[in-house]
């Protein structure tokens, strides 16, 4: 029975072990150029077992890309399942772990040269990737707004019509990372503290002090 036990929690551990070796190959190789034949021999697995899990590469990809970006997602959707409070707060919360996820964390930087480096000869998988993961957060992000109008807390803006308004700074920075990684770094927290007095001002058209932003060393 234990063997059994081992044997079961070791296929249930599968698909995981897959996803991370594909990243690695993925990674290193870009999407055109990875071999399932390499993904197979860094899980340890033969090419057949990928097949028992993911039907083709560019599902593996997609999963993989899913894996690696789901702590944000689940980050936005449990924030914004049931908002209560100040809606500033909730955003003030989700960017500073999309900031410490998304640009401080290798892995998730390396989704986005991937996928900017396979948007133009891929565009079918790419528009999966918007409708199934990119779709879903900026309509999280749209709800986090229209719950701030309603509150009256945020003033109607552009900001509901498109929410990636909102988090263009953190691909910017993220983009920063990828392009000139630790040579001409940015100073991250003020850097965050800077985002979120520009959303605050813009949301709710207020020029009051920001705490943030005093505390970064940054002026008024």
């Amino acid at each position: 029975m234990a063997v059994a036990g081992q044997r079961r929690r070791r296929k249930e551990e599968r698909p995981g072990e897959i996803v991370e070796a594909a990243f690695e190959e993925f990674a290193r190789s870009g999407f055109a150029a990875t071999k399932l034949d390499d993904v197979a021999a860094r899980a340890g697995i033969t090419k057949g077992t990928i097949y028992l899990y993911f039907p083709s590469k560019e599902d593996l990809f997609l999963a993989t890309m899913q894996e690696m970006s789901r702590p944000s997602r689940e980050h936005l959707a449990a924030l914004t399942a049931a908002p209560q409070g100040s809606a500033m707060t909730i955003l003030r919360t989700h960017f500073a772990f999309e900031y410490a996820q998304m640009v401080e964390d290798r892995r998730t930087r390396e989704i986005i040269r991937m996928l900017l480096a396979e948007v133009s000869r891929f565009p079918d998988l790419v528009e999966r990737w918007r409708a199934e993961v990119i779709g879903p957060e900026v309509e999280a992000l749209r709800r986090v707004v229209r719950y701030g109008i309603e509150r009256g807390e945020f003033r109607p803006s552009a900001a509901e019509e498109f929410p990636h308004l909102l988090f263009a700074p953190v691909i910017m920075a993220c983009t920063w990372r990828l392009m000139f990684g630790d040579d001409h770094a940015i100073d991250g927290p003020a850097y965050l503290a800077g985002h979120l007095d520009l959303l605050e001002r813009g949301l709710t058209g207020g020029s009051r002090p920001n705490p943030s932003l005093q505390k970064a060393g940054l002026s008024e």
